[in-house]
């Protein structure tokens, strides 16, 4: 985490693990091959209060709530339905996390958005779709009449979808090896985009201080 950004400011959008206790990732393969097996309820219960909050979270910083609660609600189903997709391999958290990533991509496409978030020079998305507020409005007037989370939250919705996405998923505890993975994308085009986008928060939210 940055020295700039005190724990106590991380926004709701991307509060994760790395907040809280980690849980065991032992326990979460084990809750899930209990569910593979025999479609245990409890362990599927278990496996929803482990990481609904953080699936949420993630899928909310990359579109809206109410798109954010329907993909959060197929990627449950998709662990019901097609429990056996799992593999053991990875981590139950990073598989989560990828099928709910390719729902929300899915869906991007199905409704043409994603020609406009694929784009790596995306720097200055229209923060209206986050915030309702005119692309008029300047970050820099909002900081002495906003809490600095809802800062923060503008300044990550000023970042392109590849490194918003990259940096919350890197909040969530996951390495560069795991998001290149999750991702399909080289290691080195990852480290490159959490270097611009830690370079754009950086400059951002630095005026909140002064």
């Amino acid at each position: 985490m940055f020295s700039f950004l005190p724990t106590i400011f991380l926004p709701n959008t991307i509060k994760s693990t790395a907040a809280r206790e980690q849980k065991s990732t032992r326990q979460a393969e084990a809750l899930m091959a209990d569910f593979i097996m025999s479609s245990d309820k409890k362990a599927l219960e278990a496996l929803y209060q482990q990481f609904a909050d953080d699936l949420y979270h993630y899928l909310i910083t990359l579109s809206d709530a109410t798109l954010a609660k329907d993909i959060a609600q197929k990627t449950w189903l998709k662990v019901i339905e097609k429990p056996h997709s799992y593999h053991s391999a990875g981590s139950v958290k990073a598989w989560l996390f990828t099928v709910a990533r390719n729902a929300l991509i899915d869906e991007y496409r199905k409704t043409k958005r994603w020609q406009e978030l694929d784009d790596e020079t995306l720097s200055d998305i229209n923060l209206s779709q986050f915030t309702g507020q005119n692309q008029d409005d300047t970050f820099e007037s909002t900081l002495s009449s906003q809490h600095f989370d809802d800062a923060f939250d503008r300044a990550l919705a000023k970042l392109s979808f590849e490194q918003r996405e990259s940096f919350c998923l890197q909040q969530e505890g996951f390495s560069v090896s795991d998001i290149a993975n999750m991702t399909n994308t080289k290691q080195e085009t990852i480290k490159t985009r959490l270097r611009y986008a830690r370079t754009k928060l950086k400059q951002l939210l630095e005026p909140s201080y002064e």
